[in-house]
């Protein structure tokens, strides 16, 4: 049994790569290509696997869906507190974890400074789309499309003199956080409070959450801010390998 498990699992990383014939499959297994059929057969009828028009078989439907499925049943708080704590330690300063949720950004975690000066924020807040790093961090990283949906629906406040109010504006903002690869709230959203922040990206590229440091800028000047983005990143890409995604 555990050998027909062993060959029916490599069968299928062998078929992930590209197309194959049952002759692939049975060289690559090392057995008759009547055993091959048996297991691409197998394997067709639960449809993990599809049989094209020229015989060849690729990733079925079942795949996909069993993919989707264990995306939805990963806690991204769980797979990211230990990169929370990580960057924390290296920092001392507040930690934020977030997600887009029906056209809002919320924090769902944090870890407060371990200073007595912090800034105001607790899980289950909405983040503004336009003044807090979190928000900014994932609305770099959407569909155009998607972006301008989020903003024409926003109220874009001023909360300080820093704060970006114009879709214009924040489109370039968000092409810069694309370039760099973090983004930045500089005292947009409250003052005297500045942060750095990064998506946490699936495997397909595509936005989970986001991870923000933020520090008065009274104790963390400019400088020691940016200091923060190599632990951000190396938090950032910890969680996203925790979704699949491959390093580099």
């Amino acid at each position: 049994m555990t050998q027909s498990v062993d060959r029916a699992v490599e069968t299928l990383m062998y078929v992930a790569g590209q197309p194959r014939s049952v002759g692939d499959v049975a060289n690559r297994l090392g057995v008759h290509s009547t055993t091959a059929l048996r297991i691409l057969h197998t394997l067709h009828g639960w449809r993990l696997l599809e049989k094209r028009p020229d015989g060849t078989y690729r990733l079925g439907a079942a795949v996909l869906a069993l993919g989707q499925r264990a995306l939805e049943s990963l806690d991204i708080r769980e797979i990211t507190a230990p990169f929370m704590r990580e960057l924390h330690a290296a920092t001392g300063e507040t930690v934020h974890l977030a997600v887009l949720e029906n056209g809002h950004v919320v924090y769902i975690d944090k870890i407060e400074s371990k200073h007595p000066v912090r800034m105001y924020s607790r899980i289950g807040l909405v983040a503004p789309l336009h003044c807090t790093g979190v928000a900014k961090a994932i609305l770099a990283y959407l569909p155009s499309a998607e972006v301008d949906e989020l903003l024409s629906n926003a109220d874009l406040v001023k909360h300080t003199s820093n704060t970006l109010t114009t879709p214009e504006e924040l489109r370039a903002d968000f092409e810069r956080s694309r370039e760099r690869g973090y983004a930045i709230d500089d005292e947009e959203h409250e003052n005297g409070i500045h942060c750095v922040a990064a998506p946490i990206l699936h495997a397909d590229g595509s936005v989970a959450a986001s991870l923000s440091v933020c520090a008065p800028e009274m104790r963390v000047p400019r400088d020691r801010l940016m200091s923060f983005v190599e632990p951000l990143r190396r938090a950032v890409a910890g969680a996203a390998a925790g979704l699949g995604r491959p390093a580099g």
